[in-house]
């Protein structure tokens, strides 16, 4: 008894040492602004936590704000030591270069896709490490299996190797044949909903300078093309490519068999059909140029104003460890973008095992990406790229318009919005 009351005393003892020792210093205080998305500062507040416990010569204050209050700050010349950011591109040349500062810079460059890393950097001579995707949103298609299973057809990613879109038209077609379900897929005209099944066909939107003209519109023009023809013959709601309906409530009705979105929407679409069928996320169909989704994210970086460098390495690698990474993505239900996380897994939280098998498969996505599925986000004119499809492809499918007049009308627009922000 006596030698364990010794050791306790010596233990104690030498606790209240180290802490003398760090209090006397001056303790390294980091600002981290940080864009809320769900529960994501919750849970990083706890990691952040664990991280100062055993670093007790670092404190880190999680500043939750608005983006455009970070963006404010970055601006007037108030950046903090990091912060989590969406609009990732915007504050290229600001970021501090992590290459001298981690003990492995491997860790970062290798778990990370390549156009990840682009994005945070100031050009094509630039390779710079400045952080790195903290999540991911991903599209898929949802796809409704208990109305292939009434109708006992084989889902086409099940006994092809790579089925291609038409492929799963075929056994779409098939399948409501045999359920009177009316519509094969749903998928919404705006935003980046079109991009990936564009990208897939062979669409190139940005040219060899990262310029957002859309020199090959081949790609798009097959997609449109095919989802018109479906939508006269009454095969795809015309509501949602006319904008004023959403394809969602088309498959969470069981009206819809297919449907094309992100990743997001996985925990509503859930809650939404709940036991009414099962659904699963297919991997994408395979086109003329890979089986590419589409791709937006939000990134942790630091800025190179920091005072405290070298500590902001130090919360860099923590957060950078494939457990500590994959517990921030099972705990926030999102999609990793760290590769050797993807690898392993991510044991998800909650109950609901269908949330958790979609968030896998979405995962799975990431390593086939075309590097402009990624960039494209991320690009200055991606908003007004949005607006303009909208804009001009809305007469098309409303067949006031032919296809040849809205492309046009689009590549005009992006034109404009190019010369207005140049």
């Amino acid at each position: 008894m006596i030698r364990k009351f010794v050791k306790y005393l010596f233990s104690m003892t030498m606790a209240l040492c180290i802490a003398a020792t760090v209090s006397a210093q001056d303790i390294v205080e980091l600002s981290f602004a940080w864009t809320e998305d769900g529960v994501d500062s919750a849970v990083m507040r706890d990691l952040l936590d664990r991280f100062q416990a055993a670093n007790p010569d670092i404190a880190i204050s999680l500043d939750v704000q608005a983006a455009s209050a970070i963006q404010e700050a970055i601006e007037s010349g108030q950046a903090p030591d990091m912060a989590r950011l969406t609009d990732v591109a915007a504050f290229r040349g600001a970021y501090l270069d992590l290459r001298a500062l981690l003990d492995d810079p491997a860790m970062l460059e290798e778990n990370f896709h390549p156009a990840i890393l682009d994005a945070l950097r100031g050009g094509s001579d630039d390779a710079g490490l400045y952080g790195f995707a903290d999540q991911l949103s991903l599209t898929a298609p949802y796809i409704n299996i208990s109305a292939f299973e009434v109708a006992g057809v084989a889902l086409p990613s099940d006994v092809m190797e790579e089925p291609s879109l038409d492929d799963w038209l075929a056994a779409l077609e098939e399948v409501a044949g045999a359920t009177g379900i009316p519509y094969l897929l749903s998928i919404d005209n705006r935003d980046h909903r079109l991009l990936g099944p564009a990208m897939r066909m062979g669409a190139v939107f940005l040219d060899a300078d990262g310029n957002l003209n859309l020199p090959d519109d081949s790609g798009l023009r097959s997609f449109l093309g095919l989802l018109k023809g479906l939508m006269d013959e009454g095969k795809v709601p015309g509501d949602v490519l006319l904008g004023t309906g959403r394809s969602e409530s088309y498959f969470v009705r069981g009206d819809a068999l297919m449907y094309i979105c992100a990743s997001g929407k996985a925990e509503s679409v859930a809650e939404q059909i709940g036991e009414s069928f099962d659904w699963i996320i297919a991997p994408n169909p395979h086109g003329a140029a890979g089986n590419t989704g589409f791709a937006s994210l939000s990134a942790v970086v630091a800025f190179a104003g920091t005072q405290h460098p070298q500590a902001v390495a130090r919360v860099m690698e923590y957060l950078l460890q494939p457990a500590l990474y994959a517990e921030y993505s099972a705990r926030t239900l999102t999609i990793p973008a760290h590769l050797a996380v993807i690898e392993a897994a991510v044991a998800y939280a909650g109950d609901d095992d269908t949330v958790k098998a979609a968030l896998q498969a979405f995962a799975h996505g990431l390593p086939d990406l075309q590097d402009q599925a990624i960039l494209f986000d991320l690009h200055p004119l991606a908003s007004a790229y949005y607006e303009a499809s909208n804009a001009s492809l809305q007469p098309y499918f409303a067949g006031d318009l032919m296809l040849d007049e809205a492309l046009a009308a689009l590549h005009a627009r992006l034109d404009e919005a190019a010369d207005m922000s140049g």
